[in-house]
């Protein structure tokens, strides 16, 4: 009896759900390019993160076979580099957040003005705005290499991998579409988290 090595069995799938969320991401992000960082939610990061973090998950469960490639692997980091922009962003965020709020612990910790207070958060949003500007230069640079690490995807598999790739890959574009049974991003707790 042979024995099923079920990453190699299920790599096209885990391969179309990484290309799922991580095109669902950077669509978002793509969306976000026009808006002032002020006119943007918190929210649209949190699921930008949640779409990163689970493609990278499925990038991982992809290259753990013999037959992949380095530059699945390097793609792998390559998102795990751009979930760590959007933290950042969602940091700075929060940071301004905190330093406006009224009941804040910095206004009255610091026992300063409210103009000074309003410099402080404005320079938390400029940080947030140069991560954006950043990421999305990252992204236009990225966007040949995306295709062509997908098109070597897709003259490795077999008729049947293929077949499964694109079942599942129109199946979870549709749930993402329709926002059908996708999780919530769930914040973490804790001083550093």
């Amino acid at each position: 009896m042979n024995k099923i090595d079920h990453f190699k069995q299920n790599r096209p799938v885990h391969l179309a759900l990484r290309d799922t969320y991580y095109q669902r991401g950077t669509t978002l992000l793509q969306h976000l390019r026009g808006k002032p960082i002020s006119h943007r939610k918190m929210a649209d990061y949190e699921e930008v993160l949640f779409l990163l973090r689970t493609a990278r998950d499925h990038g991982g469960f992809s290259v753990r076979t013999h037959s992949a490639t380095d530059k699945n692997a390097q793609f792998g980091q390559f998102i795990n580099l751009l979930a760590g922009n959007v933290k950042s962003i969602l940091s700075m965020l929060n940071l301004k957040k905190s330093v406006e709020a009224e009941d804040g612990f910095f206004l009255s910790f610091l026992d300063i003005n409210r103009a000074s207070v309003a410099l402080q958060a404005e320079e938390y949003e400029r940080r947030a705005n140069d991560i954006v500007c950043c990421m999305l230069g990252t992204l236009d640079l990225s966007e040949a290499a995306y295709k062509k690490l997908i098109k070597a995807n897709w003259d490795d598999f077999s008729t049947v991998e293929r077949k499964r790739y694109e079942k599942a890959k129109t199946h979870y574009t549709t749930l993402l579409e329709n926002r059908i049974a996708l999780p919530a991003y769930k914040k973490r707790t804790g001083q550093f988290s």
